[in-house]
């Protein structure tokens, strides 16, 4: 079996890490373990995927789904939008995105077309160099019990006053359900948020829930994302610890880059077998391939709908 989790870059099957995974009998589900179904995937979802062995021919990777696990970073109301500092606002976290972040077609204008109260979901990658999320897909939010969510690394616990830091903002865990005895800085965490306007503005965290399933051994995974740690030959991306004692360390592996890893998993250990930086120019620069029925079509404005995405056709 294989493993891989990424952002979605294309479809004709579903691309992730440069591999085409069928998806016609893969089961589908979210963060929260509710079932979906797969024409509801979308071009930027980060997801992770369990699959048969990767095959090569012709240079094409390919190989068989079996699961596939779709989970947002951020899903709640813009506070603020930044149009020149390429950014938003949303639960108190900063969000920045370039050139190679999917707005949905429902978001016309893409980042002009937010405003403060726009309810979002979010897909995205932790950037903790500079402690805010780089967006890869932006969508439309239904409100709702999945609103107010957010998932990504504590970067400061105070036990006293029972606080977390994530990224630039504060919330307070004092009367949440689900709070994990390890909790600590570096730790990954999902949470349910609220509000609370007063006396003190400040968010709250009702429920911890599960932030990361546990992965099957797998003959190869396949993972990309930013480094959020390093230690010696060990470093964390999106949460996962890589060995990467096999292969020796570039000295340019620091935290915030962007990498890709090939390895192996085995007794919960995964060991690199590959690594490979990415620089913000070739992301920002990155090509998406898509296949698929068309929804809809504006000959006057020379644009179609592919898989919940706009394109234009002149």
């Amino acid at each position: 079996p294989s493993v891989a989790s990424g952002p979605i870059t294309g479809f004709g099957s579903v691309i992730v890490g440069g591999v085409r995974y069928d998806d016609s009998a893969a089961e589908v589900d979210d963060g929260d373990g509710a079932r979906r179904s797969r024409d509801e995937l979308r071009l930027g979802m980060t997801v992770d995927i369990e699959a048969g062995a990767i095959t090569e021919a012709s240079g094409v990777a390919r190989a068989v789904a079996r699961r596939i696990r779709v989970d947002s970073a951020l899903a709640g109301f813009v506070s603020a939008v930044d149009v020149a500092g390429e950014g938003f606002t949303v639960l108190g976290q900063r969000v920045l995105v370039d050139a190679a972040t999917v707005f949905d077609e429902r978001l016309v204008g893409g980042l002009a077309g937010l405003a403060p109260g726009v309810a979002v979901e979010v897909y995205a990658e932790f950037d903790a160099a500079l402690q805010r999320y780089r967006a890869t897909r932006v969508e439309p939010a239904t409100a709702g019990s999945g609103l107010l969510r957010l998932r990504g690394p504590v970067a400061e616990v105070n036990p006293v006053l029972r606080t977390l830091r994530i990224g630039s903002a504060t919330y307070r865990y004092d009367r949440a359900d689900g709070v994990p005895a390890t909790l600590a800085a570096g730790t990954w965490v999902r949470l349910r948020l609220a509000f609370d306007p007063s006396p003190l503005a400040v968010w709250e965290v009702q429920r911890f829930t599960l932030a990361q399933r546990d992965w099957p051994e797998a003959d190869e995974v396949r993972l990309e994302g930013r480094v959020a740690a390093r230690s010696g030959s060990r470093f964390v991306i999106d949460g996962r610890e890589v060995d990467g004692s096999g292969i020796g360390l570039p000295p340019e592996l620091v935290v915030g880059v962007r990498a890709e890893v090939r390895g192996t998993l085995r007794g919960g250990v995964l060991r690199a077998t590959r690594l490979q930086l990415r620089s913000e120019g070739e992301l920002s620069g990155r090509e998406f391939e898509i296949e698929g029925v068309v929804s809809s079509v504006d000959a006057v404005a020379g644009q179609l709908v592919l898989r919940g995405l706009a394109s234009s056709t002149r």
